[in-house]
């Protein structure tokens, strides 16, 4: 069962090496990690479509996708997959990769807060200190919603892991954080839990890939987001497969249950389009004017120099619709 991939946890994790492998497929090292956000990968691995598409693809997941990026653009990986702000960067710092698809969009942001119920827009929020990750895409909303509010409040830089227990302790009064450590806010919080939704930003879950492997071995990426769209296909059609293939690649670590109650805050639809192209160059500019990273103001051009259509144009035009 399993063959055709290789997983391995890292930093002291357990490694699952699939066997049966044939001289004929074409290994890829592909950095993944959140398979709730990209179940495509999870249903590739546990249906064997990677084997299909004569790949044996070695899968190895990350606490993030900005230390994938980090390891895709140092030659560990051939392709990742990540947020889209890591992608920025990178096409600010001139480095040499490519984003092949959207995969997913994460539509369930929010900002938590344990006070009174009654402040539950972010014109309340007015004057009040905020934890954040300064320079991140959690940053880069937050900025927005407050400009679009009209308001100011206090922009408090705090740790990943530390915004949770700062809002226990009453360090700061509300927190923007991502996506993965709202579960353990409503846990830690508990019946003080409160939460404000945002509406202005999706996290867009993109595939990338070396410029290396696109240039010496552009099927190998062809086949990778084939088997991946072949996998989205079980996604949409029997979402309930889909949650126990999830599972499965997690070795049970979340039930079906808990998978579907989370899917319900994502769109699952590989494509291009231009809303993440000119959420990019949004992000871009907004980096640009903090000072992060030096240079020409980002545009559309010099962001979408780093999309390569060529890929998914080939495979399926109709989830193409750039201009």
């Amino acid at each position: 069962m399993h063959h055709g991939f290789r997983t391995m946890f890292l930093a002291g994790g357990i490694a699952v090496l699939a066997q049966g492998t044939t001289a004929q497929e074409t290994e890829i090292t592909f950095g993944g990690g959140a398979y709730l956000d990209i179940p495509q990968l999870a249903v590739a691995m546990d249906r064997e479509l990677f084997a299909e598409k004569g790949l044996d693809v070695n899968v190895i997941p990350f606490q993030s996708g900005r230390s994938a990026f980090e390891a895709l653009l140092g030659g560990q990986l051939d392709v990742a997959v990540m947020a889209e702000f890591p992608a920025v960067i990178g096409a600010m710092r001139d480095q040499a990769f490519k984003v092949i698809a959207d995969l997913s969009r994460y539509q369930a942001t929010r900002i938590i807060h344990a006070g009174d119920p009654e402040i539950d827009s972010v014109e309340k929020l007015a004057g009040k200190p905020i934890g954040v990750t300064a320079g991140t895409n959690v940053h880069f909303w937050l900025e927005n919603e407050l400009k679009a509010a009209g308001i100011e409040a206090e922009i408090v830089s705090v740790g990943p892991p530390d915004i949770v227990p700062a809002l226990a302790r009453g360090d700061i009064f509300a927190g923007a954080m991502f996506p993965s450590f709202y579960g353990g806010a409503q846990k830690t919080l508990g019946e003080a839990y409160r939460e404000i939704p945002i509406s202005s930003y999706d996290t867009h879950f993109i595939l990338v890939a070396t410029q290396e492997i696109i240039d010496e071995n552009p099927d190998a990426v062809t086949a990778v987001l084939d088997a991946l769209i072949a996998a989205e296909d079980i996604v949409v059609s029997d979402p309930a497969a889909s949650h126990e293939a999830v599972s499965r690649v997690l070795g049970g670590t979340l039930d079906t249950d808990e998978i579907a109650a989370a899917s319900a805050s994502y769109t699952f639809e590989i494509g291009l389009d231009d809303a993440l192209v000119d959420l990019m160059v949004e992000q871009g500019v907004w980096i640009n004017a903090r000072g992060s990273i030096k240079g020409d103001v980002p545009t559309r051009d010099s962001i979408g120099a780093y999309v390569d259509d060529s890929f998914l144009s080939a495979l399926a035009p109709e989830r193409v619709t750039l201009d």
